[in-house]
């Protein structure tokens, strides 16, 4: 049963379905967090949509989109050609969309002896800012978005564990 939740912030706005039967995401939670990442990387005026799903639905979107025939954690879908280029309500930019596998994050955590709830929101994050322009492809980009993750996680650390 999908579940629909909008949170609206000081001028920006999260949207977030809950696609994903096994989980039970926190959207006030979620909502509340996404903000708190937004205000920090300075993103006024924005909205952004967020689409937890199935390992199976997240390797349908993989493969259709990318031509990655595999389960991943996240992924990142930028509106428009650059970062806030199409305006949207009452001139709102409209960052993208981005869609997690929570049962990616528990099969990583479970495999490397991690938080669940800290993967879960790294993948919030991670998300967030691949739509800011940040890039993972080369050694040095994924170092510099690791280190953005890391501080993000660490000013917000009290709230992550009420995300799910």
């Amino acid at each position: 049963m999908e579940k629909r939740y909008t949170s609206a912030r000081k001028g920006n706005h999260v949207f977030i379905r809950n696609c994903s039967s096994r989980f039970r995401i926190n959207p006030e939670a979620v909502g509340r967090f996404v903000h708190g990442v937004l205000k920090i990387l300075r993103l006024k005026h924005t909205a952004i949509s967020f689409v937890f799903v199935s390992d199976t639905e997240i390797q349908r979107i993989n493969r259709r989109h990318l031509g990655h025939d595999w389960a991943t954690d996240v992924l990142a879908f930028p509106y428009g050609d650059s970062i806030g280029a199409s305006k949207v309500n009452h001139g709102r930019s409209f960052l993208g969309e981005i869609i997690v596998s929570p049962r990616q994050a528990k099969l990583y955590s479970e495999k490397f002896h991690l938080s669940f709830h800290e993967e879960f929101a790294r993948y919030l994050c991670h998300g967030i800012l691949h739509l800011k322009g940040y890039s993972d492809q080369s050694v040095r980009a994924k170092a510099i978005m690791g280190k953005a993750e890391d501080h993000l996680l660490k000013t917000f650390a009290p709230e992550i564990k009420h995300l799910i």
